[in-house]
């Protein structure tokens, strides 16, 4: 499941501080720098209707 909602955020044009996914508005919570599995990096926190999600951007700061 958070394969697939990573590539929907991928695929999603970005607009100020906030995605829409299949019309769900999806706002950035927080990012922060620590271990996503066995990697390093990012992970941005989104909240969609009221429950979190957590996407990895590895090296890349998170996407607002």
């Amino acid at each position: 499941m958070k394969k697939i909602f990573f590539v929907l955020m991928l695929s999603v044009s970005v607009s100020v501080q906030a995605y829409t996914i299949g019309g769900a508005y999806a706002s950035f919570v927080s990012c922060d720098y620590g271990q996503y599995g066995y990697e390093y990096g990012y992970i941005g926190t989104y909240d969609v209707n009221g429950k979190k999600y957590q996407i990895f951007f590895g090296s890349n700061y998170c996407q607002y």
